[in-house]
């Protein structure tokens, strides 16, 4: 028996094989042609027709006429008559967000953790995207993992700012009536649901220009099981009225309140969309209602800029935070569209924001019929809140105050670093009355 051969043995491999492929032509060729009926020219297969036996190649229907036979998959999940329109980028990455598999969220590239941790997403680059995407792109992150967040101490004093908020001015206005309306716009993820929940409305409308984020706060209502209806809307309410996007029978009867958190300061780039967010507010609100609100306090911003020694830097800030002016303006030079860029650990990412001008801000809403009840930074709203006993229960459960610190001291000072209560004192809290015109 010859021995092993690689040189002979690839040889004779080649020549059988190209013998078999001209056996395998000669036999197509002397095959006679099939003749099969088309199923586009005589509608469905008769019942019992296994359509998979259809032969894949081209068909006969006449004379010299070749055509494809059409698709006919044995098993299909949808109609022979259907197209369906493919996913698109958006549609997928929404979908993509909402999933409960960890694993989907966890970051890929370890280079961009910042200060050992792995953020959730790259750094948002504010010049090619918007408000909208940074907050499509912000992970929706369960309750533990909120608690381990680094400026934890930050967001329990901002959801007790907005408490206070609703105790103060949201829950008179609402306990007038039975059937107490709530229109949240900029209502983020649903973070303020179990706030609202405590206040037992008969309706609660959400609002947010991010999309991925409406979903997310109408997932979290869905599995709050709340007693009161709630509904959700993705559009951007400083460009378009409501009415563009929310039926009738819900505008129909006006809110007892309206509230705005932490997202004025996103739509006053211009007069015009200030106008269309006061508008959407004055038109739904009832005589009597409330709007309530927090944005940053535009004397404080100015005020720390102009304590930035030279004239050339725009920034200031802190290990939490930091603000990038684009230009520099004299007081009341530009009350629409003085841009700066805000970045705030773990939750912020160079997102372009404006200046809310508080005297502007003041007087178009008086325009509108909307009177000023309450004005204060948070660290006095802090002060009046520690006043009532109810919020002062609230401030020592959330763990916003020590009350060991505050009896020794005699001083209400929030359990946070100095750097971290820097950002809390940018902001100012609000609450307005609409009156008749």
């Amino acid at each position: 028996m010859p021995g092993y051969d690689p040189v002979r043995d690839l040889r004779d491999s080649r020549n059988q094989s190209n013998s078999e492929t001209r056996n395998s032509a000669q036999i197509e060729e002397d095959r006679p042609e099939r003749m099969v009926e088309s199923p586009i020219t005589q509608g469905p297969l008769p019942n019992g027709t296994d359509q998979g036996a259809i032969p894949k190649e081209s068909v006969t229907h006449g004379e010299g006429s070749m055509e494809p036979i059409a698709y006919q998959p044995t098993y299909r999940w949808s109609e022979p008559t259907t197209i369906l329109t493919p996913m698109t980028i958006e549609e997928m990455e929404r979908r993509r967000f909402r999933s409960k598999n960890p694993l989907r969220h966890k970051e890929r590239n370890a280079d961009e953790s910042v200060g050992g941790r792995i953020r959730p997403y790259a750094e948002f680059n504010a010049e090619n995207g918007s408000v909208a995407e940074h907050y499509n792109k912000r992970q929706n992150i369960d309750r533990e993992a909120r608690e381990s967040s680094p400026i934890i101490p930050l967001k329990r004093f901002n959801n007790w700012i907005k408490s206070a908020l609703i105790a103060m001015y949201a829950q008179p206005a609402l306990g007038e009536h039975a059937q107490a309306r709530v229109l949240e716009m900029g209502c983020g993820k649903g973070g303020d649901l179990m706030k609202w929940d405590r206040q037992h409305p008969s309706i609660l409308v959400m609002i947010d220009v991010a999309e991925v984020s409406v979903d997310q706060a109408r997932e979290r209502y869905e599995s709050g099981r709340f007693r009161w209806p709630a509904s959700f809307f993705a559009f951007d309410c400083f460009r378009e009225p409501l009415s563009s996007h929310i039926p009738q029978e819900i505008l129909a009867a006006k809110f007892d309140t309206i509230s705005l958190q932490f997202c004025m300061h996103y739509g006053w780039d211009t007069e015009e969309h200030a106008r269309v967010m006061l508008e959407n507010i004055a038109q739904n609100l009832r005589p009597g209602g409330t709007f309530i609100g927090t944005t940053p306090d535009s004397e404080t911003l100015m005020g720390r800029l102009e304590a930035i020694n030279s004239e050339a830097e725009l920034s200031f800030g802190n290990e939490n935070y930091r603000i990038e002016f684009e230009h520099r303006y004299e007081p009341g030079e530009k009350p629409f569209g003085n841009k700066y860029h805000f970045w705030l650990e773990d939750a912020v990412d160079d997102v372009p924001e404006y200046v809310v001008e508080w005297a502007t801000f003041e007087r178009l809403a008086e325009e509108y019929g909307l009177k000023l009840l309450y004005r204060s930074r948070f660290d006095q709203i802090l002060a009046d809140g520690y006043d009532k006993p109810r919020l002062r229960s609230l401030l020592e459960r959330m763990r916003v105050v020590d009350p060991e610190q505050v009896a020794e001291t005699g001083e209400v000072t929030p359990a946070m670093p100095a750097s971290m209560w820097d950002v809390c004192t940018l902001y100012i809290g609000f609450a307005f009355e609409k009156v008749e015109l």
